[in-house]
């Protein structure tokens, strides 16, 4: 009896312990079947092509990537009554991306006749301007050093910065000016004092043909300390495009630096123009 008992006891357990585990997750079966389906060929495809119908191209991965630019190189020289050599090389780049425009430039030049430099500086300079979506307004800020062994002065940082304005900015063709305010420093020189100066600056770019571009980019520093002097640097180049797979191409180009005050016997003007080979990336 006893085992019959306990018998019933146990049935009794498992039926109430089944009906209420029934009871608690009877909310399972309302819940809707979700069918997991492999996407059709191509429908991805077709959502990438959609994002660059928009115009909005992905950022790129790093700040490192994204760059446009060229390294250039000419060299020329001679011997015999005269020994002559001149070298000029130069990096510049180009980065913009949704809301900034980066720029910098690299330029190295010796120049020796007979055995003796006739020439001898480098120059840095970097920009950023930072853009503002549907509206040709930017703000910017640039820095610049300058190395030359013939100035009166050594070395000489520079900083600025301002507003810009884009007049022009279509696919072959772009004007932008430039207006703001800084100061320059000169050091191994007769005058080393902080010199307060405005900027000026202009650049224009124009795609003549696929192989064919024309740039220039002009600054006027007028001294904000000493009225009535003022620096300039004019620079110029014109590109011939002559091996498209390798990036190739050739370039003439002019540069001019005024400074209406620049100690000692320095002349007021240096002009250079130059052939180079130019391998962009």
């Amino acid at each position: 009896m006893y085992r019959h008992l306990m018998y019933g006891f146990a049935t009794a357990a498992a039926a109430c312990t089944a009906a209420g585990m029934a009871e608690r997750f009877s909310f399972f079966q309302e819940l809707p079947i979700i069918e997991l389906t492999q996407p059709e060929d191509g429908q991805g495809a077709e959502e990438l092509d959609e994002l660059a119908e928009s115009g909005d191209p992905p950022p790129p991965a790093t700040w490192l990537s994204g760059w446009k630019g060229g390294v250039s190189l000419g060299l020329n020289g001679s011997e015999g009554n005269t020994d002559r050599l001149s070298l000029r090389a130069g990096v510049n780049g180009q980065r913009v991306v949704e809301r900034y425009d980066t720029r910098f430039g690299l330029t190295y030049v010796y120049s020796a006749e007979d055995g003796s430099k006739t020439e001898h500086r480098f120059r840095g300079d970097l920009r950023n301007d930072w853009l503002f979506q549907d509206s040709p307004w930017r703000i910017f800020a640039q820095g610049a050093v300058d190395i030359d062994e013939f100035q009166n002065w050594d070395w000489r940082l520079q900083g600025f910065g301002g507003v810009g304005y884009a007049f022009i900015r279509e696919e072959r063709t772009e004007l932008i000016g430039r207006a703001g305010l800084g100061a320059s420093r000169a050091f191994g020189g007769d005058d080393n004092d902080v010199r307060f100066e405005a900027i000026l600056g202009v650049d224009f770019a124009r795609q003549i043909t696929d192989r064919q571009k024309f740039t220039f980019t002009g600054e006027v520093y007028p001294s904000l300390s000493d009225g009535g002097e003022f620096r300039a640097l004019l620079r110029a180049g014109y590109e011939i495009l002559v091996d498209p797979e390798s990036g190739l191409s050739l370039k003439l180009g002019v540069e001019d630096r005024y400074d209406s005050d620049p100690g000692g016997d320095t002349k007021k003007n240096d002009l250079d123009y130059f052939v180079l080979l130019v391998w962009s990336f």
